[in-house]
């Protein structure tokens, strides 16, 4: 079992803002998954910190989630990914976040499964700190406020 990527199969209750991955998106989508999926299973420091939060689910768990939908959202303005509020079951990853490439993506997803995992959004850095516990980013940029290009987490992202 595993998340699905809607590919036309699925009308996302946030459509028409979440819509089906194009075919030019499927493939770093797909990829982005089994990236996740790998991560969950050779780094405990994700499943660990996903316990943390507060559905207390692991990321080995939510991946492993058939409810839980990766749709595109092409209008999402500044923003690279979003998460339905109401069922935790939907995530959309931007147009913004495909143009900026695969690991953007991957970021993107784990930050999402975040707040599917209870964070709220708009507040707190829990949704981007979890991109530190899978190996997205350095402890350094969270201590310094510094960004560093190589990876794709951001120091100054909040919700």
């Amino acid at each position: 079992m595993t998340i699905q990527i809607n590919i036309g199969d699925h009308v996302s209750p946030l459509a028409p803002l979440f819509q089906p991955v194009p075919f030019r998106h499927q493939w770093v989508t797909s990829w982005a998954r089994q990236r996740a999926k790998h991560i969950a299973a050779t780094m405990p420091s994700a499943d660990a910190y996903f316990t943390t939060l507060p559905f207390r689910r692991s990321l080995t768990q939510l991946l492993a989630d058939r409810t839980i939908w990766i749709n595109y959202a092409p209008d999402l303005g500044e923003l690279v990914g979003g998460t339905d509020k109401q069922t935790h079951k939907e995530i959309g990853i931007a147009e913004r976040a495909y143009l900026w490439g695969r690991w953007t993506v991957l970021a993107t997803l784990i930050h999402e499964l975040a707040h599917s995992n209870g964070v709220p959004g708009q507040t707190g850095r829990a949704a981007e700190d979890a991109l530190l516990h899978c190996g997205l980013g350095k402890h350094s940029e969270r201590t310094s406020n510094i960004d560093d290009p190589r990876t794709p987490f951001d120091p100054t992202a909040e919700g």
